[in-house]
């Protein structure tokens, strides 16, 4: 099952650390963590949203309770129990060619998402690679998330290695 906490946490050193220990414990497997420290909650707080992998169901109450135990104040849980994902290798001017509107015409579909981008750049200005990680919440939205990629890489002139997982 895949999980999504939102929480608000204090702003002292070592609070995130302290949530990210139960899903830990747990045998949970971090997905992403967005800490946006530049927007405090009108209390003060620093939003963290949490996303991860949790293979027992019962495990991911334990975890809330430990995150809450921790000091985090939880704004909102969710649970994806059908998230698929596929990973996608793009090699060329990712760059030149407007990552953020490649991104956005694939998040534009509806129940599929990017979750992850990692860039790698090359020598050139031209020369970068990039591994695209997309969650959709049925095998049908995520085939359409990756033909989009490939239409899009076809557009700009990007190579794609085929989905990896």
């Amino acid at each position: 099952m895949r999980a999504r906490i939102e929480m608000e946490l204090e702003d002292t050193p070592g609070q995130l650390v302290k949530v990210l220990k139960p899903v830990s414990r747990y045998g949970a497997n971090i997905q992403n963590v967005v800490h946006k420290r530049e927007e405090m909650t009108p209390l003060g707080r620093v939003p963290v949203t949490v996303i991860f992998e949790v293979k027992q169901e019962g495990r991911l109450q334990k975890i809330l309770d430990e995150v809450k135990e921790a000091g985090a104040k939880i704004t909102r849980v969710g649970e994806e129990e059908a998230a698929v994902r596929a990973v996608v290798l793009l090699v060329g001017d990712i760059i030149g060619t407007d990552v953020r509107d490649s991104l956005d015409r694939i998040n534009s579909i509806k129940g599929a998402k990017v979750s992850d981008l990692n860039l790698a750049i090359g020598e050139s200005d031209e020369e970068h690679s990039a591994r695209v990680i997309i969650w959709a919440t049925d095998k049908e939205k995520l085939q359409s998330a990756v033909l989009k990629l490939k239409e899009i890489a076809e557009e700009k002139n990007l190579l794609v290695i085929d989905p990896m997982g």
